[in-house]
Protein backbone atom coordinates (compact mmCIF):
# COMPACT_ATOMS: atom_id res chain seq x y z
CA UNK A 1 0.00 0.00 0.00
CA UNK A 2 2.81 2.50 1.31
CA UNK A 3 4.21 1.81 -2.51
CA UNK A 4 1.09 2.55 -4.66
CA UNK A 5 0.86 5.68 -2.44
CA UNK A 6 4.53 6.85 -3.73
CA UNK A 7 4.18 5.42 -7.18
CA UNK A 8 0.82 7.38 -7.20
CA UNK A 9 2.67 11.06 -6.05
CA UNK A 10 5.91 10.23 -8.65
CA UNK A 11 2.99 9.92 -11.53
CA UNK A 12 1.26 12.74 -10.53
CA UNK A 13 4.16 14.64 -10.59
CA UNK A 14 5.93 13.34 -14.04
CA UNK A 15 3.90 15.97 -16.37
CA UNK A 16 5.33 18.70 -14.02
CA UNK A 17 8.94 17.43 -14.08
CA UNK A 18 8.63 17.34 -17.96
CA UNK A 19 7.04 19.90 -18.87
CA UNK A 20 9.42 21.75 -16.68
CA UNK A 21 12.30 20.10 -18.53
CA UNK A 22 10.89 20.88 -21.81
CA UNK A 23 10.29 24.49 -20.62
CA UNK A 24 13.53 24.87 -19.94
CA UNK A 25 15.21 23.31 -22.86
CA UNK A 26 13.26 25.89 -24.90
CA UNK A 27 14.57 29.31 -23.69
CA UNK A 28 18.38 27.56 -23.78
CA UNK A 29 17.55 27.34 -27.09
CA UNK A 30 16.33 30.37 -27.94
CA UNK A 31 17.75 32.64 -30.07
CA UNK A 32 17.07 36.51 -29.40
CA UNK A 33 18.96 37.95 -32.29
CA UNK A 34 18.39 35.28 -35.27
CA UNK A 35 18.03 36.61 -38.40
CA UNK A 36 16.09 34.47 -41.50
CA UNK A 37 18.64 35.90 -44.10
CA UNK A 38 16.83 34.07 -46.86
CA UNK A 39 13.63 35.68 -45.84
CA UNK A 40 15.06 38.87 -45.58
CA UNK A 41 16.92 39.50 -48.71
CA UNK A 42 13.78 38.03 -50.63
CA UNK A 43 13.65 40.49 -53.71
CA UNK A 44 16.15 42.44 -52.81
CA UNK A 45 18.76 43.63 -55.53
CA UNK A 46 21.96 43.82 -54.98
CA UNK A 47 23.09 45.88 -57.44
CA UNK A 48 21.57 48.84 -56.64
CA UNK A 49 22.81 50.74 -53.94
CA UNK A 50 19.72 52.05 -50.71
CA UNK A 51 20.06 55.51 -52.77
CA UNK A 52 20.39 55.26 -56.51
CA UNK A 53 21.02 59.56 -56.61
CA UNK A 54 24.16 59.85 -54.14
CA UNK A 55 25.09 57.41 -51.45
CA UNK A 56 26.72 58.73 -48.11
CA UNK A 57 29.35 56.21 -46.84
CA UNK A 58 31.04 57.16 -43.30
CA UNK A 59 34.36 56.20 -43.13
CA UNK A 60 36.77 55.57 -40.09
CA UNK A 61 40.60 55.43 -40.58
CA UNK A 62 43.30 54.11 -38.10
CA UNK A 63 46.96 53.77 -39.24
CA UNK A 64 48.96 50.61 -37.07
CA UNK A 65 52.09 51.17 -39.14
CA UNK A 66 54.18 52.36 -41.61
CA UNK A 67 57.59 50.76 -42.78
CA UNK A 68 59.32 52.17 -45.61
CA UNK A 69 56.87 52.81 -48.58
CA UNK A 70 54.26 51.07 -47.12
CA UNK A 71 51.52 51.16 -44.53
CA UNK A 72 49.35 49.33 -42.66
CA UNK A 73 45.86 50.33 -41.64
CA UNK A 74 42.43 49.17 -41.07
CA UNK A 75 39.04 50.72 -43.04
CA UNK A 76 36.04 50.51 -41.41
CA UNK A 77 33.01 51.83 -43.43
CA UNK A 78 29.36 52.28 -42.49
CA UNK A 79 26.09 52.69 -44.51
CA UNK A 80 22.65 52.61 -43.99
CA UNK A 81 20.05 50.09 -46.29
CA UNK A 82 16.73 50.47 -44.91
CA UNK A 83 15.16 47.54 -47.30
CA UNK A 84 17.29 45.12 -44.84
CA UNK A 85 15.72 46.79 -41.50
CA UNK A 86 14.68 43.71 -38.99
CA UNK A 87 13.52 43.09 -35.52
CA UNK A 88 16.23 43.70 -32.86
CA UNK A 89 18.44 45.17 -30.83
CA UNK A 90 21.74 43.25 -32.06
CA UNK A 91 24.65 44.17 -34.72
CA UNK A 92 25.36 40.53 -36.47
CA UNK A 93 27.82 38.77 -38.68
CA UNK A 94 26.69 38.75 -42.22
CA UNK A 95 27.25 35.21 -43.70
CA UNK A 96 29.80 34.42 -46.64
CA UNK A 97 26.81 33.37 -48.85
CA UNK A 98 25.02 36.36 -48.30
CA UNK A 99 25.70 39.26 -51.14
CA UNK A 100 24.07 42.55 -50.05
CA UNK A 101 24.89 45.55 -51.86
CA UNK A 102 28.08 47.23 -50.85
CA UNK A 103 30.68 50.33 -51.71
CA UNK A 104 33.16 49.14 -54.49
CA UNK A 105 35.81 51.24 -52.44
CA UNK A 106 39.54 50.96 -53.14
CA UNK A 107 42.89 52.42 -52.68
CA UNK A 108 43.20 55.18 -56.00
CA UNK A 109 47.01 55.63 -55.50
CA UNK A 110 47.75 52.39 -53.90
CA UNK A 111 50.54 49.79 -55.10
CA UNK A 112 51.11 46.42 -53.63
CA UNK A 113 47.38 46.37 -52.22
CA UNK A 114 47.15 43.67 -49.81
CA UNK A 115 43.64 43.31 -47.69
CA UNK A 116 44.78 41.00 -44.97
CA UNK A 117 41.54 40.73 -43.45
CA UNK A 118 37.65 42.05 -43.40
CA UNK A 119 34.27 41.23 -41.68
CA UNK A 120 30.68 42.66 -42.52
CA UNK A 121 28.29 43.05 -39.62
CA UNK A 122 24.83 44.36 -39.93
CA UNK A 123 23.14 46.32 -37.59
CA UNK A 124 18.94 45.83 -36.46
CA UNK A 125 18.29 49.45 -38.36
CA UNK A 126 19.32 48.65 -42.02
CA UNK A 127 23.25 49.72 -41.50
CA UNK A 128 26.29 48.12 -42.28
CA UNK A 129 29.36 48.04 -40.30
CA UNK A 130 33.05 46.76 -43.14
CA UNK A 131 36.12 46.63 -41.68
CA UNK A 132 38.81 45.96 -43.47
CA UNK A 133 42.38 45.56 -42.34
CA UNK A 134 44.83 46.79 -45.86
CA UNK A 135 48.33 46.56 -46.55
CA UNK A 136 49.49 48.96 -49.18
CA UNK A 137 52.47 51.19 -51.18
CA UNK A 138 52.28 54.56 -51.21
CA UNK A 139 54.70 57.83 -52.23
CA UNK A 140 55.78 60.07 -50.08
CA UNK A 141 55.84 63.55 -50.53
CA UNK A 142 59.12 65.10 -51.85
CA UNK A 143 60.82 65.65 -48.23
CA UNK A 144 59.84 62.17 -47.69
CA UNK A 145 57.80 62.25 -44.64
CA UNK A 146 54.03 62.96 -45.33
CA UNK A 147 51.92 60.60 -47.38
CA UNK A 148 48.97 60.69 -48.61
CA UNK A 149 46.10 57.72 -49.24
CA UNK A 150 43.46 58.36 -51.64
CA UNK A 151 39.93 56.39 -51.38
CA UNK A 152 37.45 56.38 -53.84
CA UNK A 153 34.98 54.82 -55.23
CA UNK A 154 36.08 52.44 -58.62
CA UNK A 155 33.02 52.93 -60.83
CA UNK A 156 30.01 54.63 -58.42
CA UNK A 157 28.68 50.57 -58.32
CA UNK A 158 24.28 50.71 -58.26
CA UNK A 159 24.14 54.30 -57.89
CA UNK A 160 25.23 58.21 -59.49
CA UNK A 161 27.72 58.72 -56.91
CA UNK A 162 29.33 57.78 -53.56
CA UNK A 163 29.76 60.48 -51.20
CA UNK A 164 32.46 59.51 -48.61
CA UNK A 165 32.80 60.95 -44.98
CA UNK A 166 35.94 60.56 -42.91
CA UNK A 167 34.05 60.63 -39.06
CA UNK A 168 37.32 59.43 -37.42
CA UNK A 169 40.89 58.60 -38.31
CA UNK A 170 43.66 57.49 -35.81
CA UNK A 171 47.68 57.42 -35.96
CA UNK A 172 49.68 57.25 -33.04
CA UNK A 173 53.30 56.03 -33.77
CA UNK A 174 56.90 57.27 -32.98
CA UNK A 175 57.00 58.78 -36.56
CA UNK A 176 53.55 59.99 -37.40
CA UNK A 177 51.14 61.54 -35.27
CA UNK A 178 48.29 63.22 -37.19
CA UNK A 179 45.67 62.62 -39.73
CA UNK A 180 44.49 65.60 -42.39
CA UNK A 181 41.50 65.20 -44.81
CA UNK A 182 40.13 66.86 -47.94
CA UNK A 183 37.55 66.18 -50.44
CA UNK A 184 38.49 66.30 -54.20
CA UNK A 185 35.78 66.17 -56.79
CA UNK A 186 36.88 64.18 -60.24
CA UNK A 187 34.99 63.27 -63.25
CA UNK A 188 35.66 60.63 -65.67
CA UNK A 189 33.63 59.43 -68.58
CA UNK A 190 30.93 61.27 -67.44
CA UNK A 191 31.32 60.09 -63.86
CA UNK A 192 31.38 62.13 -60.53
CA UNK A 193 33.64 60.87 -58.19
CA UNK A 194 34.07 61.89 -54.48
CA UNK A 195 37.56 61.21 -53.72
CA UNK A 196 39.00 61.91 -50.16
CA UNK A 197 42.46 62.49 -49.76
CA UNK A 198 43.54 61.36 -46.29
CA UNK A 199 47.02 62.75 -45.31
CA UNK A 200 49.02 60.92 -42.94
CA UNK A 201 51.75 63.69 -41.18
CA UNK A 202 54.82 63.46 -39.66
CA UNK A 203 56.39 64.05 -35.85
CA UNK A 204 56.94 67.54 -35.61
CA UNK A 205 59.58 66.85 -33.60
CA UNK A 206 61.48 64.29 -35.36
CA UNK A 207 61.26 66.72 -38.88
CA UNK A 208 62.69 69.44 -36.38
CA UNK A 209 65.32 66.94 -35.29
CA UNK A 210 66.11 65.72 -38.78
CA UNK A 211 65.89 69.41 -40.51
CA UNK A 212 68.73 70.20 -37.66
CA UNK A 213 70.97 67.15 -38.34
CA UNK A 214 71.55 68.73 -41.91
CA UNK A 215 73.46 71.79 -40.88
Amino acid sequence: MIFSFHSTIFVSLLPILVTSSFDEDLIIERRPHHVDWEDLFMEYNRYSAPNRNKQQVNITLEVVGIRKDKVLFELTQDWRDERLRFVGVARVPVPSHIQPWYPDTYIRNGWDVVVEQKSLELNYDGTFQFRQKYQTAVDFDENGKELTLVISSFNNYGTERIHYNLVDSKVDLSTHTHITSKQVLRKSDNLHFDDIYITIHPNPIDSIISSNSTF
